[in-house]
């Protein structure tokens, strides 16, 4: 038995099923953990707006981890605690690509994620499975000029997302991206379709151990669940860091415990494992 305090854990493929809703064994695992005085955060690439209303309605879920760290909200009255937006210059000089007609784009800001009405309208185009198309729909913004929309706001962006199609655009997106990554931005994905920038130094363990210190937690006392590699920092950084048995090599390599799939309620197995 681990004297944990803290468990922190990824929504998509880890503590939600295919269907991007929360098994009852794992909102059950999660209950018993608050009920038992362990504080649970989430930390998500999702933006505010997206968390399930199930998994936001978790008794003492206080902090919310949003858009791979750029955010930390109060689950309660949904006030803003940090934010790490993209600077001014890391969003001018992906603007080549934000024009791009063969790369989907999405943008994060106010806690809401924003796409363009050309891209909502043909998701198929930009390589978004039928699985994720429905996803999609119901959470993106769709805008008609979304150029102007990021100028408008080009402050406060919190995450740039980019969809491909194929592996030739996404070959193509790395070998630009790769030009400036960690000077800008930091680059990371959490879908086989899709690259996610943040802001210099974000991400998922930098966030967390943010929450963790405020309170007063160590790190050898925390639990991170991920799947994807933009949970692998926090997997990583974690006393006991936690993948699911169907999530990326990188995250699995990282763990130092690799439970259930997100399918067999992972998240709730490796709870009552480490006898939370």
């Amino acid at each position: 038995m681990t004297d944990i305090r803290l468990v922190a854990t990824d929504l998509d493929a880890t503590l939600l099923n295919r269907e991007h809703m929360i098994p009852d064994d794992n909102k059950a695992a999660l209950e018993r953990c608050v009920k038992n005085g362990v504080e649970v955060v989430v930390a998500t690439g999702r933006a505010l707006s997206t968390i399930p209303a199930e998994v936001r309605g978790i008794e003492g879920v206080r902090y919310l981890v949003c858009a791979n760290g750029a955010n930390i909200y109060d689950n309660a009255t949904e006030k803003l605690l940090y934010a790490m937006y993209l600077s001014r210059e890391a969003v001018e000089s992906v603007w080549d690509l934000m024009e791009n007609a063969a790369v989907m784009k999405e943008i994060f800001w106010g806690g809401e994620p924003y796409t363009s009405r050309a891209a909502y309208d043909n998701l198929a185009r930009f390589g978004v499975p039928d699985w994720f198309r429905d996803y999609v729909l119901s959470t993106r913004i769709p805008v008609d000029d979304l150029g102007a929309f990021t100028k408008e706001h080009i402050e406060q962006i919190e995450n740039i997302n980019f969809n491909y199609a194929n592996y030739n655009i996404r070959d193509f997106l790395i070998d630009r991206l790769k030009i400036d990554d960690g000077r800008l931005y930091t680059l990371t994905a959490s879908l086989p379709f899709n690259i996610e920038i943040g802001g210099v130094g974000v991400d998922k363990a930098g966030a967390v151990a943010r929450v963790a210190e405020w309170l007063g937690i160590p790190r050898e006392q925390c639990m991170c669940f991920g799947d994807n590699n933009n949970d692998v920092s926090m997997i990583k950084w974690a006393g006991v860091g936690v993948a699911v048995a169907d999530g990326v090599q990188a995250a699995t390599e990282a763990a130092d415990y690799v439970t259930a799939p997100s399918s067999e309620s992972g998240v709730a197995r490796a709870l009552e494992r480490y006898g939370l």
